[in-house]
């Protein structure tokens, strides 16, 4: 059953017409529950008895429908779905062609009834915001008409969004107008009519051949420069087919469109030899008759003079030399702007240079491909491939080349010979893209970049190719002696980027620098090896910091990640196990600490495959498996611990007693759990390290915690947070700060509680502790739920699950789905509660998190007693005292619930086993 809004108003299938009831079921689908003084003097404000009213409209539909209103106390609510409710879900997925099937018409099409001000008004934001969602629905789909090419489509929904934007005002409809423009519509005139007409401008800009694809945030940016902010000298400056020439058409192209400059726009390709009369250029293209008695660029700029004129000059970099009297003759000319496209930075005060990157490598239009890969299949259709199935091989091969328009050109010029996973295998580095037809070769026009350069930056320019992800001037110089000004010519000439001190090549111009590199083998191997030490010994020199979590070693992780996670394996492949082993321990905190689970134990594995010696071994091993703990692998976190041999070093002792009971508590027995983390904190004691011991009192507290030992619990997390304190342990008091409020909101101490966990949560994202931040947030959940602000618990239990899939934290997604339930549950939303209580119960067991089992069958037992089924809440809370998994705090939870029960309503005996509780439920268990 459906309630009908957009278009009418009615209940499907029922001969119900009465306008006010329905109205009234209307505003209880789409606002929530409400309490009945407040709907009867909202529908009925006029009437002597408004709670009577509400009582007739009440019966007239549960008549007509019984259960379309239902009470909860002195709230009503109703569990019907309405075409509004999928129209929002329909605009929030993206899914525009649903949302344009599911408008049938205004909400509430045609109600002609008496109402209260305050009823009116929310009649009318009601379709005030269907018509904006719908608006866009046709303006996305439009666009995505334009991009196929397909013109009438992008014409119908163009009228279609420029006619609801008329109709209710919405917004400045300007791109809803230049969907119109695009499409051929003639609602334009319309517009332009209304708004007023200006004569065309001139506009000498070369038609291009294939329509442009992506590059809207350039446009933007080109625009505003020019436009908007008075810049009257913009550089675009690439490397050879990054699609300068084709993003500065299209820009002209806009200029002319929008008339933003009364004389005009004019383009010249300057495809002559450094050595042509460029002012006698710029004169023919602007059509202007020269002066033979002046010189010729005091001529030019006494003939441009006050004109208001875009000059786009193509390929200005043959034309370096005379970057100053370009800049002079800006000068001279108020009104005068120009657009250059340049593979060199010309390095004049008046110039703007922008630099281009590829094409977009994500949609810019939801559903439809990314600019890079249209290029490709556009490209592709011209030699009539079908790639069928191969749309996420060519995903992948244009986001190894980061989207170079060229380079995808090329590949895409092979693909009716080639299948698309084929040419991913064929043109992946080290191999580049190469012409079919000898045009084009992207090779040879980067040697061509090359061999221009100077002596000093020719002999840089190879090395730079061991870097990874980027690097920065102090590497450049260790690594290969480079210096400032050799570094700032490659920059000048787009064969390097920087951005805010960092530097970097694009992986076309890596490929290159690495085959000239190899044509050099001493002298690779020499700079590979230097390249390894460097980065070993920056992360050594930070090992404090990433102890602590400081920012110097999280902006080392995060910067030069790629690097040091080369350096890493080249130092395990070439034998340097005493090297790493003192930095398998700080590493691994920072990967806890930063929730990177997988990644983490991938580095440590590295070191492992090709360790032999059982001692060099351990630490590696130990680590790697801590973060198989951590992703819910308790097996394979086993298979790893049985070579190591403890009794050798305190610290190494610490790790594997802290790794032992981690899997005891993981698996629900919490004493053994407890004794193993005290020794932990012993042997951290004895070796010194004030880490290991903070980490080990954290995790003995939490064991004690969980066997209902609250005061000793809080004496441990305060003895962790004094050392923490102590010693500048920042990232570990937020991790404390999160127990102990978790702690304190189990004691009923909840002021203290928000007060701990708000105070870890600013500094957790003071210091982007990504991993600790969600568990924090899931607490301030808790303590929202137990305070009755249940829409707030929504939020923070939403931003917890979000932030655990991010770090994979299994277990705490398990938990945030339980308390979604639970949320929901409580604002009487059946159906999401029990979804959200069956995605909780299948993680969890998932992750064999046999605690977290038996806490989601007490939350489901509260479900069925919200909906007075007692009988099934008995046998759950039965079935989960029986297990001896269960936390302490969740076990007086359940026993209390029990005793609210009737003893009569309790005859059946619990079930046999967890397993079978959750089939009954209908959650989807892995065998």
């Amino acid at each position: 059953m459906r309630l009908r809004l957009l278009g009418s108003l009615e209940l499907e299938g029922v001969r119900f017409t009465r306008p006010k009831p329905l109205l009234l079921l209307a505003y209880l689908a789409l606002e929530g529950s409400r309490e009945r003084r407040f709907l009867a003097e909202l529908f009925w404000p006029e009437a002597k008895r408004p709670l009577g009213s509400l009582s007739v409209a009440l019966t007239q539909l549960n008549k007509a429908h019984p259960g379309a209103v239902r009470a909860h106390g002195r709230r009503l609510y109703t569990p019907l779905a309405t075409d509004v409710d999928e129209l929002i879900d329909a605009v929030a997925r993206g899914a525009w062609e649903r949302a344009v099937r599911l408008y049938g018409g205004a909400f509430a099409e045609g109600l002609d009834l008496r109402m209260g001000h305050e009823l009116e008004e929310w009649v009318y934001q009601m379709r005030e915001r269907v018509a904006v969602w719908v608006a866009r629905a046709h303006l996305e789909l439009g666009h995505q008409a334009l991009h196929r090419g397909a013109f009438d489509r992008a014409r119908e929904h163009a009228e279609a969004a420029y006619g609801l934007e008329r109709a209710w005002g919405l917004s400045d409809p300007a791109t809803t107008v230049e969907l119109l423009r695009k499409s051929g519509s003639p609602l334009l005139d319309d517009f332009v009519r209304d708004h007023g007409r200006t004569e065309p401008v001139p506009c000498r800009v070369p038609r291009p051949v294939a329509r442009h694809l992506g590059r809207r945030e350039e446009l933007e940016t080109i625009e505003r420069l020019l436009v908007r902010e008075g810049q009257r000298w913009v550089t675009l400056v690439g490397l050879a087919g990054v699609g300068k020439t084709r993003t500065a058409i299209e820009a002209a192209q806009r200029f002319c469109r929008r008339r933003y400059f009364a004389d005009g726009v004019v383009w010249l390709g300057l495809d002559a030899d450094a050595g042509a009369d460029l002012p006698a250029r710029i004169a023919e293209a602007l059509q202007l008759a020269s002066d033979p008695r002046r010189p010729g660029w005091d001529d030019l700029a006494a003939r441009i003079d006050q004109r208001s004129v875009c000059i786009v000059l193509d390929g200005i970099e043959r034309f370096h030399p005379q970057a100053g009297e370009l800049a002079r003759l800006v000068v001279r000319c108020p009104n005068l702007h120009l657009l250059a496209t340049s593979r060199v930075r010309l390095g004049a005060a008046e110039e703007r240079c922008l630099y281009l990157d590829g094409l977009s490598i994500d949609p810019e239009v939801p559903g439809e491909p990314s600019p890079a890969v249209a290029l490709f299949l556009e490209r592709a259709r011209r030699v009539q491939a079908a790639l069928g199935e191969g749309v996420a091989a060519v995903e992948e091969l244009c986001r190894v080349w980061q989207g170079h328009p060229l380079a995808i050109e090329l590949a895409a010029s092979w693909a009716d010979l080639f299948p698309a996973e084929e040419l991913v295998r064929r043109f992946s580095p080290p191999h580049l893209p190469r012409p079919r037809n000898g045009e084009g070769d992207l090779e040879a026009l980067l040697e061509e970049a090359y061999e221009q350069l100077p002596p000093a930056a020719r002999r840089v320019f190879p090395g730079l190719g061991v870097f990874e992800g980027g690097f920065d001037v102090e590497a450049a110089a260790a690594v290969l002696g480079a210096d400032a000004d050799t570094l700032a010519v490659l920059s000048d000439r787009a064969l390097v980027w920087a951005r805010n001190g960092r530097l970097g090549l694009h992986p076309l111009l890596r490929q290159l620098a690495l085959r000239r590199l190899a044509r050099r083998p001493g002298e690779e191997a020499e700079v590979r090896s230097a390249h390894a030490r460097h980065y070993l010994e920056r992360l050594s020199r930070h090992v404090q910091e990433l102890n602590r979590g400081d920012e110097p070693a999280l902006a080392l992780m995060r910067g030069d990640h790629a690097n040091l996670r080369s350096a890493w394996e080249r130092a395990a492949a070439w034998g340097w196990h005493d090297r790493l082993a003192p930095l398998a321990e700080p590493l691994l905190r920072f990967f806890d600490r930063q929730g990177r689970f997988e990644e983490g134990r991938r580095w440590f594995e590295a070191v492992l495959a090709r360790a032999e010696d059982g001692g060099l071994r351990a630490p590696f091993a130990l680590a790697a498996a801590w973060l198989w703990i951590r992703l819910g692998e308790l097996e394979t976190a086993e298979r790893l611990m049985e070579g190591v041999a403890a009794g050798r070093d305190p610290a190494l002792d610490a790790r594997i007693e802290q790794n032992r009971g981690m899997l005891a508590y993981r698996r629900g027995d919490f004493t053994s759990a407890a004794e193993h983390w005290r020794r932990a904190a012993a042997y951290a004691l004895e070796s010194a390290d004030p880490w290991a011991r903070t980490a080990a009192l954290q995790n003995l507290a939490i064991a004690v915690f969980s066997t209902g030992d609250h005061e000793a619990a809080r004496r441990f997390f305060l003895e962790a947070l004094a050392t923490q304190e102590a010693h500048g342990h920042e990232a570990d008091m937020a991790k404390t700060y999160n127990n102990l409020g978790n702690l304190l909101r189990v004691m009923g101490r909840s002021d203290e509680a928000e007060r701990m966990l708000n105070q870890g949560l600013r500094l957790a994202r003071r210091l982007g502790l990504g991993q600790i931040e969600p568990f924090l947030l899931y607490n301030l959940g808790q303590l929202a739920l137990a305070s009755g602000r249940y829409e707030a618990a929504l939020g923070r239990f939403a931003a917890a699950l979000e932030g655990g899939r991010r770090s994979r934290e299994r277990v705490l997604e398990a938990s945030c789905h339980l308390n979604l339930g639970l949320a929901t549950a409580q604002l009487r939303r059946w159906v999401e509660a029990e979804r959200h209580l069956r995605q909780g119960l299948a993680a969890a067991w998932r992750v064999g998190e046999a605690a977290e089992v038996a806490r989601g069958l007490i939350v489901w037992a509260r479900l069925e007693l919200a909906q007075e089924n007692p009988r099934r809440a008995c046998r759950l809370l039965r079935t989960a005292l029986e297990l001896p998994e269960l936390r302490a705090h969740n076990r007086r939870e359940a026993e209390e619930l029990m005793e609210t029960l009737d003893p009569g309503v309790c005859p059946e005996a619990p079930y046999r086993s967890p397993a079978e509780a959750l089939a009954d439920l209908g959650v989807v268990t892995p065998a």
